[in-house]
């Protein structure tokens, strides 16, 4: 696959149908790895106040999980849009997530919370929310990937 820029030559009716179908697809598949990663992210914090190893902060008990998800899964639908505020809110989102995970997060994951589902979950975790970003960039410079 390569990546080009998306032209701005005058289009019959079919190829700008062609182009904002390609265009949503990049929303489409940013929500998706979105949802992915949201919902595994659930089922990590599911598992780890099961186990009782959670971080007392963040638990299924706790407002702030309820509130962070009723966010991650409102941006995850936000990403569909194609106005430019919405690309820029989620992406805006997704660095201080990506933030968060990259540096905050380490700090609470201690011996007990380092199972093999602990690591599978944040190393996923971080990868999906990083090729979301990386669809996010792609879709506010207006590339397309298109077949070689």
């Amino acid at each position: 696959m390569t990546a080009t820029p998306m032209t701005t030559a005058p289009e019959t009716t079919a190829a700008a149908a062609t182009r904002g179908a390609r265009s949503s697809t990049h929303g489409r598949q940013m929500s998706g790895v979105l949802v992915a990663a949201f919902t595994l992210s659930v089922v990590h914090t599911v598992y780890a106040w099961v186990e009782g190893i959670e971080d007392p902060t963040f638990t299924v008990d706790t407002p702030l999980a309820w509130g962070f998800y009723a966010v991650a899964f409102g941006i995850a639908a936000l990403a569909r849009r194609t106005e430019r505020w919405a690309q820029l809110t989620a992406l805006g989102y997704l660095v201080t997530v990506l933030g968060i995970a990259l540096f905050y997060y380490p700090t609470t994951f201690g011996v007990e919370q380092q199972t093999v589902f602990g690591w599978f979950e944040n190393d996923v975790y971080v990868g999906l929310l990083m090729v979301a970003a990386y669809l996010g960039v792609l879709r506010l410079r207006r590339v397309t990937l298109t077949p070689a």
